[in-house]
């Protein structure tokens, strides 16, 4: 899968069922330089002129359960 397709999927937390938001960004280890984690960026939470932060939320590699064909479900929100 190309990280692009990634970026495009939902991201759900799986025991709530709460959007989290969309893949941004991704960290990658580089001695090994395979992904580690992905950066989300929440929902409703785009930067505006007064606001110029939007909220992310880190994801561990680990903590995906599932990357289906339209949402990728975690089993834990963050780190």
């Amino acid at each position: 899968m190309k990280f692009s397709d990634a970026q495009q999927k939902e991201v759900i937390e799986a025991t709530s069922g709460q959007l989290l938001g969309y893949i941004i960004d991704a960290e990658i280890d580089k001695e090994t330089g395979f992904i580690t984690s992905f950066i989300v960026e929440a929902q409703g939470s785009y930067p505006t002129f007064f606001n110029k932060k939007s909220e992310t939320k880190k994801i561990a590699v680990q903590n995906i359960a599932i990357i289906g064909k339209d949402v990728i479900i975690v089993s834990k929100n963050t780190l």
